[in-house]
């Protein structure tokens, strides 16, 4: 797996993302350390110490910002955090922890801490790749879900759903989640889009999704999910290498305002090839 971002790009980002958490900091908007109401979808992908990849987190630092999530009382499985949102209740701040991709280090870098701390989370996957040289296996991915992870679709073979045709689209979001019925043995509910940018889903990707049977999807646009949003482009908030600083703060809103990038200036983000 490679990352296309250079290593002047990826520097740029991190202290622009540092900036923006201090700059809403002083603003007010993450004063005080709280977490900010509504849902709040965290995205990780690697764990590992892998300095040419944006995404990857070393260990440590993800322990760290596990047990800072522990501490809040505050994680919840996905499908219970949106039902409880469906009704409208937002007047506390709630999380959820997902991971991309399916990398093989989830098992054995993620997992035993998410167990230990006895954090829910959501691993999407995409069958394609199960299997292939850095990701899970089927007995890993079907040990994962015993262990208490709910598992999603990141589509058949992680391929931006928002330009593909008919026939594919249907292929990709269908076929991905029969695919990870059929061999676990379980009901997969929601699915994340592949990179998950505005360039990467669309109303009739959307559309498509809900034909399909899943309840809910994840992007990549940042911010914190309360009950008017989409339940079909729910928004998720990035955890990058270089974001353990400001990781608290994050959790207060201080990157809410990347939002704009996001849906603006969705190239200059990072992508994995």
């Amino acid at each position: 797996m490679s990352v296309k971002s250079s290593g002047a790009k990826s520097c740029i980002k991190r202290w622009a993302r540092r900036l923006v958490a201090e700059t809403s900091h002083l603003a007010g908007a993450a004063a005080g350390g709280g977490l900010t109401k509504g849902l709040r979808i965290l995205t990780y992908h690697r764990i590992a110490r892998d300095p040419r990849d944006p995404f990857a987190l070393a260990t440590p630092d993800f322990i760290r910002q596990m047990e800072i999530l522990s501490g809040t009382g505050a994680v919840q499985r996905l499908d219970h955090a949106l039902r409880e949102m469906a009704s409208g209740d937002g007047s506390q701040g709630r999380i959820t922890v997902t991971f991309d991709d399916g990398t093989h280090d989830f098992i054995t870098d993620a997992l035993p801490v998410m167990v230990r701390l006895q954090l829910p989370a959501t691993l999407y996957v995409s069958p394609a790749r199960i299997g292939t040289v850095g990701f899970l296996q089927w007995d890993e991915v079907l040990e994962i879900s015993r262990a208490g992870v709910t598992i999603g679709s990141h589509g058949l073979d992680h391929r931006s759903l928002g330009s593909l045709d008919a026939a594919e689209l249907w292929r990709q979001v269908s076929d991905s989640r029969k695919q990870l019925e059929d061999r676990l043995g379980l009901s997969v509910e929601s699915l994340a889009y592949p990179y998950g940018t505005m360039r990467d889903f669309n109303e009739n990707v959307k559309v498509q999704v809900r034909k399909a049977g899943y309840r809910a999807a994840c992007s990549s646009i940042n911010g914190v999910n309360t009950t008017p949003t989409d339940l079909y482009a729910l928004h998720r908030t990035k955890i990058e290498q270089g974001d353990d600083p400001i990781f608290r703060k994050i959790l207060a809103g201080g990157l809410d305002g990347w939002e704009v990038v996001d849906r603006h200036l969705s190239f200059l983000q990072n992508r994995y090839a």
